[in-house]
């Protein structure tokens, strides 16, 4: 709900004196208020005046409001009162003093997992305790969880979401709730029961540990898609400080199936509380209440620890001439990640990747993609397991074998075979009479050790090449593997990661419209002042080259490198110049403008976005003004603004009906001719996506689901009941 603003407060509600509005939304507005005759500060949620008229709306609200009264438990945002008169239509809470999850996780970003488990531990005991009497959440997101100065956390908003959604469903079979946070259940729109919020909270968990919704997508009806069918990537390929028992656990949480979930929010809450006991993670309260009085500070601290500890045990299994080196490599790799920008964890993982020969380049092999995707629906898959295992093993990326290694480690089957098998997966003691060696990307799959003959020794300084391109080699495979990241919905990408044990430059020569050897050594000396004295270093060498160059074609390349880096830097000032640099470039401008917009969004700007996207939009590059124009349609589409995206969208129709574009604005205009109930206009639409889209891809898939529940009769008809 936004923050404050729009008519004046009112100075008193019934007995409770108003102290400021708190937040205006499209229902109610939100009061800090006293309660006049306990002295109590409290919330005051008072409705709409154009809902206070409509009598199915109030009725079911009273009615949800009376059984929620009765309930009390110290993880619910408790409800004291409410208004005696429909008129007059408000309930009052309990103020909470801290705030939303969503607001701490924009914050601080990914949570520490230990810290994510807490909240979610919580939160999943006030729901154990609705459940039992009869209460579905049906709207369980970050925004409606809510934690106090004192480390309470307190779910909020029960019942409202349920008053709502009735007085917003117009007809049948229209899906309710907020979409990329409903369990699939929801998104098809079936009868729902409780273990529909055990789902929801795997999507809140999701997003503490990875920074994102694995859901979201431009588009609602993608977004559905995606909750109904798309399995996301681990939180522990993004954090491998995650233990795998919380994969685990979240895999079944995020079940689509619902009667693969836990049964019930205790059985889940006992299950997480496991975790956290064979983790040795004791008083998580504490750490959570240390958490809350400075995120940024208690994650840093944090991770210097963890990777002090990671550093220590790395450096004694490669001074360890026995000791395997896969396990120093899995010990250097979370050295990284927990400091991505520390040259000493860098170096440290360099060294590793080349004792255990970690692959140089980036892996492409179909049927490990196949088992991946197996595995996302079967996560303690052990057959899987031990064959992905394998597989990475064949083809030297040793870093996945660790994930797998750890994974079934933990997993512990019995059988005396199978614990052979995955004690064989690492490499057995090598001693002084075997060497490793950096395997090339080209080579066949081969044992990763191989005999080391004594050499004819070529002399000192062809030794100092070969290690030397040896060691080049690992930088380049660490910097491909420090930039692998799952894919965010919507084609962005997730927060790497490591970071490059040498940074690559964000732009390289293919950026320019030909090869350019003054740009190419202008990136050379910009990799090297970064990997020496840090991105601003770069940033500056990039910005006194582009002043020197005559060539349009070389400073758009180097503004755009300028831009990247400063962005993966946190630099908000020098993203900003650099894209307006390349914003006085006239054969660039579209392109600037796009990228202002986007950067814009991802800080939350929205008003500079939308400024940015609508100058495109009206400028002289067509295809940056279409793209301008779909991003405005999507922006209006999630805002609710359902007139404007609609009419963008048949702008884009109208103007380029086969351009890039007009695909994914047929798919949002769809969307929207069908949730109005213009099924024929969205037919219509979903056979033009059906002719254009590729086959098997989102949009495709899509269509046909609509088009069969189009041509289903409403659920009403059928008999059935409709949530």
């Amino acid at each position: 709900m936004p923050n404050a603003g729009g008519p004046p407060a009112p100075e008193r509600i019934d007995h409770y004196t108003i102290v400021r509005r708190l937040a205006l939304g499209g229902m109610a507005e939100i009061f800090l208020a006293v309660d006049g005759k306990t002295g109590r500060r409290v919330a005051i949620k008072k409705i709409l005046p154009h809902l206070v008229t409509d009598p199915d709306f109030l009725d079911r609200f009273f009615h949800e409001i009376r059984i929620q009264i009765g309930l009390k438990h110290p993880n619910i945002v408790e409800l004291v009162d409410c208004s005696p008169t429909p008129s007059n239509a408000y309930i009052v809470m309990e103020y909470v003093d801290g705030g939303e999850l969503h607001g701490l996780r924009q914050e601080t970003g990914r949570f520490p997992w230990e810290i994510a488990l807490y909240a979610v531990d919580e939160a999943l005991t006030g729901l154990a305790a609705a459940h039992e009497k009869g209460i579905v959440h049906r709207d369980i997101k970050p925004q409606n969880i809510m934690w106090t100065k004192e480390g309470a956390v307190k779910i909020g908003d029960f019942g409202i979401s349920h008053a709502e959604h009735l007085t917003r469903l117009t007809m049948t079979g229209t899906v309710v709730g907020t979409p990329a946070h409903m369990s699939p259940e929801q998104a098809r729109g079936d009868e729902l029961d409780a273990r529909t919020d055990l789902f929801s909270m795997g999507t809140v968990l999701y997003e503490l540990l990875c920074g994102f919704n694995p859901f979201t997508a431009d588009a609602i009806a993608l977004t559905l898609r995606r909750v109904a069918e798309t399995e996301p990537e681990l939180p522990s390929l993004l954090d491998p400080t995650i233990p795998p028992g919380v994969d685990t656990f979240l895999r079944k949480l995020h079940a689509k199936d619902r009667a693969a979930r836990f049964p019930d929010a205790g059985t889940a809450s006992r299950a997480l509380r496991a975790i956290f006991e064979k983790e040795k993670i004791e008083r998580p309260e504490v750490l959570f209440r240390s958490f809350l009085e400075d995120p940024p500070a208690f994650v840093a601290a944090r991770n210097r620890r963890l990777a002090d500890e990671s550093a220590a045990a790395a450096e004694t299994l490669l001074g360890d001439a026995s000791a395997r080196p896969e396990e120093a490599l899995w010990a250097a790799y979370r050295t990284v990640a927990c400091l991505p920008h520390d040259a000493k964890a860098q170096e440290l993982f360099k060294t590793a990747a080349l004792r255990a020969g970690q692959r140089e380049k980036p892996l492409d092999n179909a049927k490990i993609r196949a088992l991946e995707e197996a595995l996302r629906k079967e996560p303690d898959n052990l057959a899987l397991l031990l064959q992905l295992a394998k597989l990475y093993r064949l083809e030297h990326d040793f870093v996945n074998l660790m994930r797998f290694f750890r994974k079934l480690q933990t997993l512990a089957p019995p059988d005396p075979y199978t614990q052979g098998q995955i004690a064989s997966l690492l490499s057995s003691d090598t001693g002084p009479a075997y060497a490793t060696r950096v395997v090339p990307a080209a080579a066949p799959a081969s044992p990763r050790t191989v005999p080391a003959s004594p050499p004819a020794r070529p002399g000192p300084r062809r030794d100092l090449l070969l290690l030397g391109a040896a060691a080049l080699a690992v930088v380049l495979g660490g910097a491909w593997w420090a930039r692998r990241a799952p894919r965010l919905p919507g084609g962005q990408e997730a927060p790497a990661p490591i970071p490059a044990a040498a940074p690559l430059p964000a732009t390289g020569p293919s950026a320019a419209p030909a090869p350019d050897e003054t740009l190419a050594r202008i990136l050379e000396r910009g990799t090297a002042a970064e990997k020496e004295s840090g991105p601003a270093k770069a940033w500056d060498l990039y910005a006194e080259a582009a002043a020197k160059s005559p060539r349009d074609g070389t400073r758009v390349a180097l503004y755009r490198a300028m831009a990247d880096l400063a962005r993966q830097a946190g630099d908000e000032a020098r993203v900003l110049k650099a894209l307006d640099s390349l914003l006085a470039v006239p054969s660039a401008r579209g392109e600037a403008l796009l990228k202002r917009g986007e950067y814009f969004e991802s800080l939350r700007r929205d008003e500079d976005a939308l400024r940015a996207y609508e100058q495109a939009r009206a400028g002289e590059d067509g295809d940056a003004g279409r793209t301008a124009t779909l991003r405005l349609a999507q922006i209006a589409e999630k805002s609710q603004d359902v007139l404007r995206a609609q009419t963008l969208y048949e702008e884009i129709l109208r103007a380029a009906p086969d351009s890039a574009e007009a695909l994914p604005a047929r798919v949002g205009l769809a969307g929207l001719y069908r949730a109005s109930g213009r099924a024929r206009d969205a037919r219509r639409l979903y056979e033009e996506i059906l002719r254009i889209a590729p086959a098997g891809s989102d949009s495709a898939k899509g269509a046909e689901t609509a088009l069969r529940e189009l041509d289903s009769p409403p659920a009403a008809e059928k008999g059935e009941k409709t949530p």
